[in-house]
């Protein structure tokens, strides 16, 4: 998985990575993370803090975008948070 920055209109992290031959973009809220590490010092996670919140969340991350990308809609909380990016 790559994390390619914030999208400060979207308040989100993109991130993609590959599905096999395709390659899946999704964003991940900001607020999502906040809520999770429960941060209470500023409006806004450190960027080290979240990057290290999506690796340690990769593959629930991954999961729940590939679920999404195949028209599924069973995802569990707070994953059911993450939107994909379509091109």
């Amino acid at each position: 998985m790559e994390v390619h920055g914030i999208d400060m209109e979207q308040g989100a992290y993109r991130i993609s990575f590959q599905d096999g031959d395709r390659t899946i973009r999704g964003l991940v809220p900001e607020t999502l993370v906040t809520d999770w590490l429960l941060k209470s010092a500023g409006p806004r996670p450190e960027h080290q803090d979240v990057y290290t919140w999506i690796a340690l969340h990769r593959t629930k991350i991954e999961k729940a975008l590939t679920k999404m990308s195949r028209g599924d809609t069973r995802i569990r909380a707070p994953f059911d948070r993450l939107s994909l990016v379509e091109e």
